[in-house]
């Protein structure tokens, strides 16, 4: 008895989560958000600015994150903000809003080390990934958050910020790509 017990438990753990990556479309809205952000990012490291400017540019690009997500839900009919009971949506987002609290480190260390602000912009962008490759039983993800936190620290050191934007645009328009690939493999399967 108490294994049938666990055993729908677990299955109702399975249901709720699947339920929240067909409803969230596994997070898409924000990673295509994130696709405009790093791109404009990648214009301002071109421009002729400070580097103080394109510091606190980058840092107001990332205020563009929330509400072109929302937009990009709309396009894509995601249920990202929709009110819900099931744990998991909520997890979706807490998992989000949990970056600007690192930014805040982000911050911090800029002060320190301007040169080394977008570094660690990409590399905390990139590492936040990580745990929705378990949310959205994802490798996009998993594999995204590894590229994001390494890639961004070898290419600032080596070839610059410019270079650095480059990459996290691409990668992030990778993951996108992957990610809907990912939901038609989960539509197809139910």
């Amino acid at each position: 008895m108490e294994n049938n017990i666990l055993q729908n438990n677990q299955n109702d753990f399975y249901v709720l989560k699947r339920e929240a990556q067909r409803k969230q479309k596994k997070g898409l809205p924000f990673i295509m958000s994130s696709v405009i952000l790093w791109a404009l990012i990648t214009i301002l490291q071109a421009t002729d600015l400070t580097l103080g400017a394109k510091n606190l540019f980058t840092f107001c690009c990332a205020a563009f994150l929330f509400p072109l997500a929302l937009l990009f839900s709309k396009v894509i009919r995601s249920d990202t903000f929709k009110k819900s009971s099931n744990p998991f949506d909520k997890l979706g987002i807490l998992c989000t809003a949990n970056q600007v609290l690192y930014i805040l480190i982000v911050m911090w260390a800029s002060g320190r080390s301007p040169e080394a602000m977008m570094m660690l912009f990409a590399m905390v962008f990139g590492a936040h990934l990580l745990p929705f490759g378990w949310l959205y039983d994802s490798k996009a993800y998993l594999i995204a958050a590894i590229l994001g936190s390494i890639g961004p620290l070898i290419l600032a050191m080596t070839l610059g910020n410019f270079a650095t934007g480059i990459f996290m645009t691409l990668l992030e328009l990778v993951l996108t790509i992957m990610l809907f690939h990912e939901m038609k493999m989960l539509e197809k399967r139910e």
